[in-house]
């Protein structure tokens, strides 16, 4: 692969260029680019000499951070594979996770615990932050990349490989669209296994601006990330609709706009309309962007919203970005105005690690322009408007999304299964005033035991929102359970 086409070298140019401009703020700590270089350069010696060589899989259980930030270029300058885990997951969730991607080693700051279902070895200190641990014999030399899991519908965690040109795609367009420079506080706040981290990371890197990271003990405290985006004057921001949502909500925002920011990018789920309008009042000077793309896509339709956007038109996700492609499919396959999402183009993951091999969901289809592409079924449903921009109408299958984290229920049901005493579950997303949530169904076991049951085995993203114990559920004429009855508790004896 040309040099210009790896990840890395993105910090190898920001490093000449931008030697001296910061390329990270973490806390009371400042690391310039010419810093973030010389860093990696030095982590990705130490862990060459430990055997990590083009091909390895490497989790990567860190918090965001200028530490972070360095252990994975790290990585990457080595053309391994990185697998972000999101430190304080379940053990037995992390060690799925672990041996379904056959990750053979694992890097944790200096001294943390690597906390899987079994004793861990012991740990090789690299430089003065980093701790390696190896699991087992790296794998035969492959292809580099990012490794973000999502939710499975079996239970286990699925490995979605994105290669350096998936990346770079969307960082390359997001850069020029957004006019990203070297003046650019860019507020990161997106954990490392989530694909809008990509922005925070490369796309920043890629300007020579500077990624300001949000404090983790600010997270849940709305008011004191509003009082962080004033005082650390950001400029650029991009965070799922919830976020947003907390912050005008609970956070104060309306009583003291961000004035610096310029920049309002959202993905991952659906901004609530009144919201949106209301944001739009208040920030006149920022530009909104709807940035649309399962993690298999990264970043693959975007809109700009019109400022002058009312509530009476629809938020659609827009149009593919350039050198992408979307048809819709309907029921028999063929191309529509209404159907299943499918998409094409250079940022489509090259394919999930499952039980450490490598398997591509993507599939030939037949394009209108008569072309076959290959392209990947996003599982969204979606109507073309007649100026062509895509409005989402919802999933088909049972999926969802919750503060922009993709679950498939069929995970949670499979752990809710698995308490001892549940001699029945469900889990649905609720409609009407609980929209949103998360909410399981159980017989035979109480509340409580229900939830203490699962918080030893999904991550706190997954939990229910709450637990429900009910003597009998509803069913359709069928006998099937009536999930619809659920989610909208409309069966006898009403809202529990």
């Amino acid at each position: 692969m040309p040099a210009g086409d790896r990840l890395d070298h993105i910090l190898t140019t920001a490093g000449r260029e931008h030697a001296s401009r910061p390329a990270v703020v973490d806390g009371g700590r400042t690391t310039t680019y010419a810093q973030l270089a010389e860093a990696v350069d030095g982590t990705a010696r130490r862990l060459a000499a430990l055997g990590i060589r083009a091909g390895t899989r490497v989790g990567l259980m860190m918090s965001h951070g200028a530490d972070a930030t360095i252990a994975l270029f790290a990585l990457l300058r080595l053309g391994a594979v990185a697998a972000p885990l999101q430190p304080g997951d379940p053990p037995a969730r992390l060690t799925r996770m672990v041996t379904g991607g056959r990750l053979s080693h694992v890097l944790t700051r200096s001294g943390a615990r690597l906390a899987l279902a079994a004793d861990a070895p012991p740990a090789t200190r690299i430089g003065d932050q980093l701790d390696c641990h190896a699991l087992g014999e790296p794998g035969p030399a492959g292809e580099g990349g990012i490794v973000l899991f999502t939710s499975g519908s079996t239970g286990v965690p699925k490995g979605v490989l994105l290669n350096d040109g998936n990346v770079l795609h969307f960082v390359r367009w997001v850069a020029a669209e957004f006019r990203l420079g070297p003046h650019d506080r860019v507020g990161a706040q997106s954990p490392l296994t989530f694909d809008l981290s990509t922005f925070d990371i490369f796309a920043t890197a890629l300007a020579g601006a500077c990624a300001v990271q949000l404090p983790e003990h600010l997270r849940g405290f709305p008011r004191d990330v509003v009082a962080w985006l004033a005082e650390q004057r950001i400029t650029v921001f991009y965070a799922v609709p919830t976020l947003y949502h907390l912050l005008l909500n609970r956070g104060g925002l309306a009583e003291r706009p961000p004035a610096d920011l310029r920049i309002a990018a959202f993905a991952g789920e659906p901004f609530a309309p009144d919201l949106l309008a209301h944001y739009l009042r208040l920030l006149p000077g920022a530009a909104f962007y709807n940035l649309y793309g399962p993690t298999e896509t990264n970043v693959c339709t975007w809109e700009r919203i019109p400022p002058q956007w009312t509530t009476d038109e629809p938020i659609t996700i827009g149009r593919p970005l350039p050198g992408m492609a979307a048809v819709l499919l309907d029921e028999a396959g063929g191309p529509a105005d209404e159907g299943e999402l499918f998409v094409s183009g250079p940022s489509v993951l090259r394919g999930y690690l499952e039980d450490g091999t490598l398997r591509d969901p993507a599939r030939p289809v037949l394009f209108p322009d008569g072309t076959r592409q290959r392209a990947y079924p996003t599982g969204d449903r979606a109507r073309r408007l007649p100026d062509g921009r895509l409005l989402l109408l919802g999933r088909r299958d049972g999926q969802v999304k919750r503060r922009g984290i993709r679950i498939e229920l069929a995970d949670v049901e499979a752990a809710l299964r698995a308490v001892p005493g549940v001699d029945e579950g469900v889990v649905v997303q609720k409609t009407g005033p609980h929209a949103g949530q998360l909410w399981a169904y159980v017989r035979g076991a109480e509340a409580q035991v229900v939830l203490t049951g699962l918080a030893g085995v999904l991550p706190r993203r997954m939990l229910p929102d709450r637990v429900v114990p009910l003597d009998r559920f509803p069913t359709t004429p069928h006998g099937k359970t009536d999930r619809r009855a659920l989610a909208a508790a409309t069966f006898p004896g009403g809202e529990p």
